[in-house]
């Protein structure tokens, strides 16, 4: 998310992008650690600019809501709250408390959110109990993959939550970003690729249970899970779908290195096709661009090794993007409306998760644009 603008083209920084496999746990991480604090100094990700998100987080609440009875000022927490766009879904009756380290919780301040601006860790969850007391619902939703020292944050969680309080993640999931090929949700904030064999091994390592799982159709990186994890291991019973899941993974190899060396073949495949189908609408006069601005749109633009030749500009409609540029690839970030002024014919879809929601909306598809949507296979759409 580290947009520029064009006095930092001289002086941007680049790092590895490698990712590894544990084979003892299972986990999925990577080998290069970018400074928290450098990323997330001034965050240009906002997360209710997204409207299916804005959906996706309202439902969300109102499924935790009808799952735990909530009695009046219970402390639910949202770690990683960004704008506030869970937190202001819920009644008004509760003690609502956000945690955001970055920029982006001025926008939630300014929703009349209480926000501590900390990144959380056992020392902060020490000072967080003695401030607010203990909480019934935490939550942290594309958040739990982007910590470094994750050891330490399921300490500060195990020590903040209340004996009966229930801990909620989402996150991208291992299996979908193997199966469909979503190479560009690795990038330097997600520090772990995750799936529930490692999870089940490092939440039993402090005393805390998965005890249900969800599957989601939507999440700021695209499918993802929902994960319930307790401190009270005898009062919520352990849904069957946690050994359904274990099992599967067990039957998918996910510890074993042949898996993840066959993702990467496919990957290739892909870039080769992406590249085909770019170059030979610009030899033949087609005006090329790219839709949506994601943090993942950047390591599919850098990987694909793009430029403005290649493509005009991205469209996003987040403010703070408008006017800066993709890093690395030096493409000029446009509104929707000036990007429907420069006609062009085909977009790169790189918010390619909101795929369905783009294809109804869109302006550029209603006014005859095309997608080149790149997973699960690289096509072209509407056809």
């Amino acid at each position: 998310n580290s947009f520029i603008e064009k006095k930092d083209f001289s002086n941007e920084q680049k790092f590895p992008l490698k990712v590894l496999l544990c084979e003892n746990c299972g986990l999925s991480q990577l080998d290069t650690i970018v400074s928290a604090s450098d990323i997330f100094d001034e965050y240009l990700y906002l997360s209710s600019t997204s409207k299916a998100l804005v959906s996706h987080y309202k439902d969300m609440v109102k499924t935790i809501s009808k799952k735990f009875k909530l009695s009046d000022n219970s402390l639910v927490v949202d770690i990683g709250c960004n704008d506030g766009i869970t937190l202001e879904n819920y009644s008004s009756n509760l003690n609502i408390l956000g945690i955001e380290p970055s920029s982006a919780s001025v926008y939630a301040e300014k929703k009349g959110i209480k926000i501590e601006n900390i990144f959380f860790n056992k020392k902060n969850s020490d000072q967080l109990v003695q401030k607010y007391g203990k909480a019934k619902i935490i939550t942290a939703t594309n958040v739990f993959a982007h910590v470094d020292d994750i050891k330490d944050f399921v300490l500060g969680i195990k020590n903040f939550l209340d004996n009966d309080g229930v801990f909620i993640i989402e996150f991208p999931y291992l299996k979908y970003m193997i199966e469909d090929n979503l190479f560009d949700v690795i990038y330097h904030e997600h520090l772990s690729y995750l799936s529930i064999t490692p999870l089940k091994y490092l939440f039993s390592e402090f005393g805390l249970k998965i005890f249900d799982i969800e599957e989601i159709n939507i999440g700021a990186s695209g499918p993802a899970l929902r994960v319930y994890i307790c401190l009270n291991v005898a009062k919520y019973k352990t849904d069957k779908k946690v050994s359904n899941f274990l099992e599967m993974e067990k039957e998918l190899k996910f510890k074993d290195p042949n898996p993840y060396f066959k993702f990467a073949k496919r990957v290739q495949s892909i870039k080769n096709n992406i590249l085909s189908i770019i170059r030979d609408l610009n030899k033949n006069n087609n005006i090329v661009g790219a839709f949506g601005a994601p943090a993942k749109g950047n390591t599919m633009l850098n990987y694909l090794d793009i430029n403005k030749k290649d493509i005009l500009a991205v469209a996003d409609n987040t403010p703070v993007k408008i006017g800066k540029f993709t890093p690395g690839s030096q493409i000029p970030i446009v509104s929707d409306e000036d990007f429907e002024k420069m006609n062009v014919n085909y977009a790169l879809l790189l918010s390619w998760n909101y795929l369905d929601f783009f294809l109804k909306k869109s302006d550029f598809i209603k006014n005859s644009g095309k997608f080149i949507v790149p997973f699960p296979k690289v096509n072209i759409l509407p056809k």
